[in-house]
């Protein structure tokens, strides 16, 4: 049976979970999938690192951010993605995440980086703390999988964005009606997730809300590919979490749950 989380239980989990991500994850406190170039390239640390990277890359490539814009990065996380963004594009950048832990750590990080337009600031993506119209792109990476009011949060982003502003994305799916008691423990659970949207759903409620989709891609098999290598990397040192990314892939082999990379426009 799933589990109901509240904004404030997600608040928490992000706050006490640092330690736990930044060993098994990655070092620098990303906490993303990887976009691999081989899906059969060898499962080790380096192979990952550089399909995170990659990953962010890609976005970067779909999302025509340039020095003129103002980007919002929706789930900031510790502001490694904002602060490449800003690097890569010299554009503005605000992050936003709902743990203030994040925000401290990504407001250290920043100061690393005094030319650069940046900006961290704590808050729900059910109730933006910005004007309308405000940015020319927003970008989230594997965020919106918390929010239990999905659609609001994506009614939200619609209003910050400029008109023909551009907004990517990339999202846990799932794919049945009905998953199993593994999958709503390992995964469900264990990530604090109360619902997720079908790619169906994703495609009525963007629509609906005033998108217009140019890309929807399915990545399911490199998130697979992220948990086998992150369950190598901690078989010895911490079995439980090894088990739960062994049930994570289990669960996209099963064709439970997906990862889908979305590219919108705002019209």
């Amino acid at each position: 049976m799933k589990q109901t989380f509240t904004e404030a239980e997600v608040e928490v989990y992000y706050d006490t979970v640092e330690s736990q991500y930044q060993i098994p994850w990655n070092p620098d406190g990303s906490k993303h999938w990887g976009y691999f170039e081989d899906l059969n390239a060898p499962n080790n640390e380096q192979v990952l690192m550089a399909a995170c990277d990659r990953l962010n890359q890609y976005m970067l490539s779909q999302s025509n951010i340039d020095a003129k814009g103002r980007t919002l990065d929706v789930g900031c996380g510790n502001g490694n993605t904002a602060i490449y963004i800003a690097q890569e594009t010299s554009c503005a950048v605000v992050g936003l995440d709902i743990s203030n832990t994040h925000i401290q750590t990504a407001e250290i990080k920043a100061q690393d980086f005094p030319s650069l337009r940046l900006q961290f600031k704590q808050g729900s993506a059910t109730n933006l703390p910005f004007e309308d119209e405000s940015f020319s792109h927003v970008w989230s990476q594997g965020t919106l999988l918390h929010i239990s009011e999905r659609e609001t949060a994506l009614q939200e982003i619609y209003r910050v964005l400029k008109p023909g502003g551009i907004f990517v994305f990339g999202d846990l799916v799932v794919n049945v009606s009905e998953i199993s008691e593994d999958t709503s423990k390992y995964v469900y659970q264990r990530l604090h997730v109360t619902d997720l949207f079908s790619l169906q759903n994703y495609e009525t409620a963007l629509i609906q809300i005033g998108f217009e989709i140019f890309q929807a891609q399915d990545l399911s098999w490199h998130m697979k590919k992220t948990y086998d290598i992150q369950a190598n990397r901690v078989n010895d040192s911490d079995p439980e979490r090894c088990l739960a990314y062994q049930k994570t892939g289990d669960a996209v082999v099963a064709g439970e749950i997906g990862w889908c990379l979305y590219g919108c426009k705002k019209v």
